[in-house]
C-alpha cells in the first residue's frame, strides 16, 4: 500500500472516529436525560400524540445537535425504541473499531448508587461474566429498593417492588 494511500486512510479513519463520537456524545446526553423520571414512558408511550413526543424529545437534545442525530433519535420515538440508545451508542463504537459488541450489564436501583457500590457490583460482574462489559446504571424509583441486574439474557431481580408483586400472587393463589 503506497504511504499516500495510508495517510488518506488515516484521515477517512480520523473522520469516521470524530462523527462516531459527536453522536455517541448525543446519545448519551439523551440516554441519561431520559433515565431521569418517567421520560423514556412517555416518549415511548404510542396514545401519546407523535408531535407532543417529538417535541418533548428536542428539549433533551444538546445544543449544536445535528439534524442527521435528531432525525435518527426522532425515528427511534416513532418506533417506541428510545430505550434501546445505549444499545445503539455500544454497536456503534464496536462498528468503528470492528470489534463484536461488548456485553451491557443494566443494574437499576431504586435510589442512586454511590461510586464505591458501583465500583463493587462492577468487580462482582465482571468476575462472573468477564471483562468487555459495558455498565449502565440507571435509578427507578417505582422498584422500592434492591437492585435488578440484567447482563445479557441473565436477569436477576432483587427488587422490593418484584417480591412484593411474587407475594401478591401467591396470596391470591392460596385465597382462590
Amino acid at each position: 500500500m503506497s504511504t499516500q494511500r495510508m495517510k488518506a486512510d488515516r484521515y477517512a479513519q480520523a473522520i469516521l472516529e470524530a462523527i462516531v463520537e459527536q453522536w455517541q456524545e448525543t446519545l448519551s446526553s439523551v440516554a441519561d436525560a431520559l433515565a431521569q423520571g418517567n421520560t423514556l414512558a412517555a416518549l415511548n408511550d404510542p396514545s401519546q400524540e407523535l408531535d407532543a413526543r417529538l417535541t418533548q424529545l428536542g428539549k433533551l437534545l444538546p445544543d449544536g445537535s445535528s439534524a442527521e442525530v435528531q432525525n435518527f433519535l426522532n425515528m427511534l420515538a416513532q418506533e417506541g425504541d428510545l430505550d434501546l440508545l445505549n444499545s445503539v451508542s455500544a454497536s456503534l463504537r464496536s462498528s468503528l473499531s470492528g470489534q463484536t459488541a461488548p456485553q451491557e450489564a443494566e443494574i437499576v436501583s431504586a435510589v442512586e448508587l454511590s461510586e464505591a457500590e458501583k465500583d463493587q457490583l462492577r468487580q462482582q460482574l465482571t468476575a462472573k461474566h468477564g471483562d468487555g462489559l459495558v455498565f449502565v446504571f440507571r435509578v427507578d424509583p417505582s422498584l422500592m429498593g434492591g437492585l435488578r441486574v440484567r447482563v445479557g439474557d441473565s436477569l436477576i431481580d432483587h427488587t422490593v417492588a418484584s417480591r412484593l408483586t411474587a407475594l401478591r400472587e401467591v396470596i391470591a393463589s392460596t385465597v382462590r
